[in-house]
């Protein structure tokens, strides 16, 4: 399993961390996260959203303990 992350989307998951759960979500999972939770119309949102989908990565999640958030685990 590859990960390669864009920029953009490390610079940015802290702000959209708490959309991060301990279930384990696919990438399309998390985009449709992203878009039930936040406006795409909103730039910054938008920005976000498409780093996450230039990013290669199969699944995402948070860390048995909450500290960190795991790709492909």
């Amino acid at each position: 399993m590859k990960t390669n992350l864009n920029y953009l989307f490390i610079d940015q998951i802290i702000n959209f961390s708490h959309l991060v759960t301990s279930d384990q979500q696919t990438k399309a999972q998390f985009l449709e996260t992203i878009k039930r939770n936040y406006c795409l119309s909103n730039a910054k949102t938008k920005l976000f959203y498409i780093a996450c989908e230039k990013s290669i990565f199969e699944t995402i999640k948070l860390s048995d303990n909450k500290e960190s958030i795991l790709f492909n685990s």
